[in-house]
């Protein structure tokens, strides 16, 4: 009987260990996040790859709205920014926005048209000669992003929108010599990155091609996309169209950065420019025949998130257009 009796009690203990630990998990059920469907307080900032014209002194642009799947950035108000002075990874902070962890591929930067921040015309404008504005004009004030940016869960999310402005800005000789790109190819000038997921190439060059008076500009590709073709205008008349991003090979220091590249296998390629008629203008030269001094070649760096890869470049020679 004693021994009946205490598997009884046994018995019973298990089967209300059990009962708890099923309560127990139900409970964990009930109130597990979802961590996807969370609101993730995301900051987004502004930076521009340079424009490869140096007669351009400044490139101004007033911001009326920035919208992400419709929703505008919090506390944003219309600001006129210096694109052209937001280079070698420096940015702007625009705003901010409660997003759910997911992929955003409706992304719209509406420009102002009538006056800049402070009430001013022109809008938007181009600085040549030190002083004379070129107004920038364009048929539509919405630039729809043609990129899509992730935010990422339980995590401190910082977006880029990174605008290239020699994409964006096209030689217009019937509006003083500048003007925005058509809707098409403005929506292409502007690429959305989060931080996150981006690291950088920057290196310094050795200039043998003696062509001292030349600008040289650094193109990255994504690996294997590019072709000789890319060295010509498309219609838009902008070269190099399809290159990720674009550094000039700063005077002086030799020095270029690749910021904000996504984690992924690039090409970098070089490119002469030069006053060859001395009208004030850079006119494309010729590629640059170039190498890395090392393991690394040139047409496949891995780029790897919150990662730099320095290269050390030999320029050797222009190859003629």
């Amino acid at each position: 009987m004693k021994t009946m009796k205490t598997k009884g009690i046994f018995i019973s203990m298990m089967v209300a260990a059990m009962a708890l630990l099923f309560a127990s998990c139900s409970e964990d059920d009930e109130t597990s996040v979802d961590v996807d469907a969370e609101n993730y307080n995301t900051e987004v900032y502004i930076t521009d790859a340079p424009i490869d014209n140096a007669e351009v002194d400044a490139v101004f642009v007033t911001i009326a709205d920035v919208q992400i799947d419709g929703q505008s950035l919090s506390g944003f108000e219309k600001t006129t920014i210096e694109l052209s002075a937001l280079t070698d990874g420096e940015t702007q902070l625009l705003g901010d926005l409660d997003l759910n962890a997911e992929t955003y591929n409706d992304i719209d930067l509406i420009l102002a048209t009538d006056s800049d921040a402070n009430g001013d015309s022109p809008a938007n404008y181009v600085v040549v000669d030190g002083s004379t504005k070129v107004a920038l004009e364009t048929s539509n004030a919405t630039i729809s992003i043609d990129d899509s940016v992730d935010v990422v869960a339980q995590d401190t999310n910082e977006l880029v929108l990174d605008v290239d402005l020699r994409k964006a800005i096209v030689t217009d000789e019937a509006n003083g010599g500048y003007n925005f790109a058509a809707e098409t190819q403005l929506n292409t000038s502007i690429r959305a990155v989060n931080t996150l997921n981006t690291g950088m190439v920057s290196g310094s060059v050795s200039n043998d091609t003696e062509n001292q008076d030349g600008v040289m500009v650094a193109y990255a590709y994504e690996a294997g996309t590019f072709t000789g073709a890319e060295a010509e205008e498309n219609a838009s008349g902008v070269r190099f169209s399809n290159a990720v991003t674009s550094s000039v090979v700063v005077d002086g220091s030799q020095e270029f950065n690749l910021h904000f590249l996504e984690a992924n296998n690039y090409e970098v390629h070089f490119a002469s420019f030069t006053d060859t008629n001395s009208d004030g203008t850079l006119e494309f030269e010729g590629m640059v025949e170039a190498e890395a001094d090392g393991s690394v070649t040139l047409d496949n760096i891995e780029v790897t998130a919150n990662n730099e890869v320095t290269l050390n470049i030999i320029l050797m020679s222009i190859l003629p257009f």
